[in-house]
């Protein structure tokens, strides 16, 4: 009855409460003697909107940690699902940019701790996270700089290209499964533990240790539906929680 009643009132069941992790208030100096197991995070946003300020406290999670990023501005489509299908147009321009290895972001995310040395040890052309259902996640993406990684990316933009109202992430997964069922498949695939995709109040998350990147899930405040006396859907209380909560600690 309790259990009820708190998610019914704060939007939160006692098993969301439970995955949400502690973000790191200390994360010490950053500490870059690695040199080449670093890249550049890559992340876009749509001017004048809600992921202007998503943009700030991804930045500042990064500043703490000494993580080079590269957000970049986009025009709004009047589309969620259009704007997210400019995601690998922005990913083919970012590789044009910039040399090495790229770790792709979505703006409404935060870093929990330095991620390029894990990652050094990838031998692959693009790394995704997979739901327990099967299904990629194109939140946090590891873009090796590879031949067969950019003609990819070239691939999964020109797919979105002509299939706009298609979600992004759905048609780089097709691409992906379609890839492997070749007898010789071009792209080498890694999956990437949940610790690079954490969405903070999934209750199917597996259990780890360290998180590297949490998603704030800023497509809630943007989808929501307007309710008759204006109080939000308990998904974006649950959000908006979260984010004062890693505010506090990032803007203190």
């Amino acid at each position: 009855m309790f259990d009820w009643f708190r998610r019914k009132w704060f939007g939160w069941s006692a098993e969301q409460t439970r995955v949400v992790p502690s973000f790191p208030r200390d994360t010490g100096a950053p500490d870059r003697r690695g040199g080449d197991a670093t890249g550049v995070v890559v992340a876009f946003f749509t001017r004048d909107s809600i992921y202007e300020t998503e943009k700030n406290r991804l930045l500042r999670s990064a500043q703490r940690l000494g993580l080079a990023v590269d957000a970049e501005p986009i025009e709004s489509t009047g589309s969620w699902v259009r704007n997210a299908s400019m995601k690998p147009s922005v990913l083919v321009a970012m590789r044009r940019k910039h040399a090495g290895p790229m770790l792709y972001v979505d703006v409404d995310a935060v870093f929990h701790r330095d991620p390029w040395p894990a990652l050094a040890a990838l031998d692959c052309d693009i790394a995704a996270y997979y739901e327990p259902q099967g299904h990629l996640l194109s939140g946090t993406l590891f873009i090796n700089h590879t031949p067969a990684a950019t003609a990819l990316l070239q691939a999964w933009a020109q797919a979105c290209a002509e299939n706009p109202d298609e979600w992004d992430q759905l048609v780089l997964e097709r691409l992906l499964d379609s890839d492997a069922a070749r007898a010789e498949p071009r792209y080498r695939l890694a999956r990437l533990p949940v610790a690079y995709c954490w969405i903070f109040d999934k209750t199917d998350n597996a259990p780890c240790d360290e998180i590297y990147v949490e998603h704030l899930q800023a497509s809630r405040e943007a989808t929501q539906r307007k309710r008759v006396f204006g109080r939000p859907v308990r998904a974006v209380r649950r959000r908006r929680d979260r984010v004062r909560a890693i505010e506090r600690i990032l803007f203190e």
